[in-house]
């Protein structure tokens, strides 16, 4: 049965511990600190439905006060923060990409309040500390298995913007798919946008007519036209197999819960520092894995579940490494 992305929202994170350096502010240990979430796409877009089920979880562990706002336009970014710094929130959360000047030059005003951003600029003393939402390691495990599961020898994968880090996603997933047939063919296509599942559909359509049988959904909307069109589909970021069981067979996770948890404990404590959670997103920390197969446990051949598995503890170990890869990614 079909299920909204808004049903999603009810499902409970995983994730382990954090380490990073930074620089430390001086303030007073918070045993309740009040926590308050920015997005500026809504809470249907995977990246911030992770990170609404990481602050949602660790709510609920502390008692602690959440709220969150969704669909904040860029120009009100400022606003909101300001506000918020000036209630004396103690930790505010956000997917800074996008806004990333209004961010950083709010967070510089107000060195009290401990801002944990989505950001590819790294971490600035005393109080902003930066995470990157990369799952490109379990993203070579999906391609493992859209390899190995397409009859038609042709993947595809639907993407939001064309740029350097969601190349490296896309390139881990191709080179993975690569070591389990080094003849398949992917096909990439961009929608330019973070969030247009219209349009998303629309080029999963057309992937479709190009022979592609199995389809990363690295964007909301491809779910829903895979379905239509009888293809396999592998979600991202979160699990997205309640959409439609019968058609997602796993997703590429991002858990940001350990982020999330180092960053109140930091608060909690007064030993607020600027860190860079980036080094712990990965397989070996629990940040990145493959979900599991659900409905299509019996379908997976039980040689490619093998393979996968032997591969994601190769990474976790060290012993294989995850090339990230930004150039840029074409159709084959």
């Amino acid at each position: 049965m079909n299920k909204t992305r808004r049903e999603l929202l009810t499902l409970t994170a995983l994730g382990l511990g954090a380490w990073a350096t930074g620089l430390p502010a001086a303030r007073a240990a918070t045993p309740s600190p009040r926590i308050r979430a920015i997005f500026e796409t809504p809470m249907e877009e995977p990246f911030v439905t992770q990170l609404h089920l990481a602050m949602s979880r660790i709510a609920k562990e502390a008692n602690l006060d959440y709220k969150y706002s969704e669909s904040v336009k860029a120009a009100d970014f400022s606003r909101v923060l300001r506000q918020w710094c000036e209630e004396g929130i103690e930790l505010i959360v956000g997917d800074a990409y996008g806004t990333e000047q209004a961010c950083r030059r709010v967070a510089g005003s107000y060195s009290e309040t401990a801002f944990t951003l989505g950001s590819a600029m790294g971490p600035t003393g005393p109080n902003v500390s930066t995470f990157y939402g990369q799952n490109y390691e379990a993203a070579y495990l999906g391609g493992m298995l859209a390899a190995g599961l397409s009859k038609s020898g042709k993947i595809g994968v639907v993407s939001g913007i064309a740029v350097p880090t969601t190349y490296g996603l896309l390139n881990a997933y191709r080179a993975g798919a690569k070591e389990m047939k080094p003849d398949i063919q992917m096909k990439a296509a961009y929608i330019g946008s973070m969030f247009d599942p219209p349009k998303a559909k629309e080029a999963t359509i057309a992937m479709a007519d190009l022979g592609v049988d199995v389809v990363f959904a690295e964007r909301i909307g491809v779910i829903e036209a895979a379905t239509e069109r009888q293809m396999i589909a592998i979600g991202n970021m979160t699990d997205q197999s309640a959409i439609n069981p019968a058609t997602v067979v796993s997703s590429v996770i991002w858990d940001p819960y350990p982020i999330i948890k180092a960053s109140v404990d930091a608060v909690m404590s007064g030993t607020l520092i600027a860190k860079d959670y980036s080094t712990i997103e990965n397989v070996a920390n629990g940040v990145n894995y493959l979900a599991s197969y659900k409905e299509f446990e019996d379908k997976v051949p039980a040689e490619l579940k093998a393979a996968i598995e032997a591969k994601s503890k190769e990474i976790a170990s060290g012993a294989f490494t995850v090339a990230y890869d930004t150039n840029e990614t074409k159709s084959d």
